[in-house]
């Protein structure tokens, strides 16, 4: 019954995603958003394969890093498929058990797999704590947008930069807090049971954060391009999409609503933020553009970032089943021939 509501619940942001638009605009934001010459389409298209390419890419880093192999075409399925968990679930959280589970396919331990994803996530923190302060000061400086919610937005930015840095810098105390004499895993039952087992997996954990962390000034640097890039490029999607409709809107504008409303429409618990992220962008961005250039906008922008994202990740889960169930069936004829 769960995995029937989690199903309908899916089908239902889809939905929702797709009425939206169509009852800001009607039919002709529907005849509006499907007028475009080609080469529109085209570069649509090619801007999101790039932002699918440079998570991949991330994805490689921190894999390599940690010594494990990956080819390129199945690492590449491997980020579509975690990144359809992510849009499929309420508030992304099944992208981070998949990205486990992925890992622990190639060979990967449960260590490095959940050091391979939180290193994701802090990436993807990283360039949001600086992108969106930046993005709100450029615009302050412009009738886009009011000063006082562009410092708003710049200080709340800061204020998510300094917290990661705290919490990278306090990450002993609390693991010496959670493990001693008074903290949680002594407290809680369920966790004092399992206290032997949860030790050595956070020190495992912890170990293969550590070789990430002695990583190269190059992969380094290599790993945050990679993350800013990708957001940058999915993000900017909707952008072009308003250039092509020949909407003029600052892309620090469009950066910075969007890192705005998606981010707390995935509080609703709607998967991908179905019907509230629409809504929030429509609604920010009337000030802007004209109401019927947003729905049909809006609908590109749902088409080429919410359906194609599961539609490539429904067909990359079926090819990695695929291959994995080759690969076990070529192990089982093995080891029947060879007794």
């Amino acid at each position: 019954m769960v995995r029937r509501a989690g199903t309908l619940l899916i089908f239902a942001a889809l939905a929702v995603a797709l009425v939206v638009p169509i009852w800001l605009g009607g039919r002709h934001a529907v005849f509006t958003s499907f007028d475009l010459p080609a080469h529109a389409y085209l570069s649509i298209l090619a801007l999101v394969l790039f932002g699918w390419a440079m998570r991949a890419l991330k994805q490689w880093l921190l894999i390599e890093r940690l010594g494990l192999a990956v080819g390129a075409w199945r690492n590449f399925a491997i980020s579509l498929a975690v990144d359809f968990a992510f849009v499929a679930t309420p508030g992304g959280v099944g992208g981070y058990a998949a990205g486990i589970w992925y890992v622990r396919g190639i060979g990967g331990s449960y260590a490095q797999a959940t050091a391979i994803s939180a290193a994701d996530q802090v990436l993807d923190l990283m360039f949001f704590a600086i992108a969106m302060p930046v993005a709100a000061l450029c615009l302050s400086q412009s009738s886009q947008l009011s000063p006082l919610l562009a410092h708003g937005a710049a200080f709340g930015g800061l204020v998510a930069l300094a917290l990661l840095v705290a919490l990278v810098l306090a990450r002993r105390p609390l693991g010496a807090w959670f493990f001693g004499a008074r903290g949680p895993l002594e407290r809680i039952g369920f966790l004092h049971r399992r206290r032997d087992a949860l030790r050595g997996f956070v020190g495992n954990v912890l170990a293969q954060t550590r070789i990430l962390m002695r990583g190269s000034p190059a992969w380094f640097a290599l790993a945050f391009a990679s993350t800013a890039v990708q957001w940058l490029a999915r993000y900017g999607v909707l952008w072009l999409i308003l250039v092509q409709l020949a909407a003029q809107v600052p892309f620090s504008l469009v950066l910075l609503l969007q890192g705005v409303v998606l981010h707390v429409a995935q509080w609703t618990g709607v998967p991908a933020g179905g019907g509230s992220a629409d809504l929030g962008l429509a609604a920010t961005l009337a000030p802007f553009v004209a109401t019927a250039t947003i729905a049909s906008a809006l609908l590109l922008w749902r088409i080429a970032t919410l359906y194609m994202s599961l539609i490539a990740g429904v067909v990359s889960i079926t090819a990695l089943r695929w291959v994995n169930s080759k690969k076990n069936n070529l192990a089982t004829d093995y080891a029947d021939e060879h007794g």
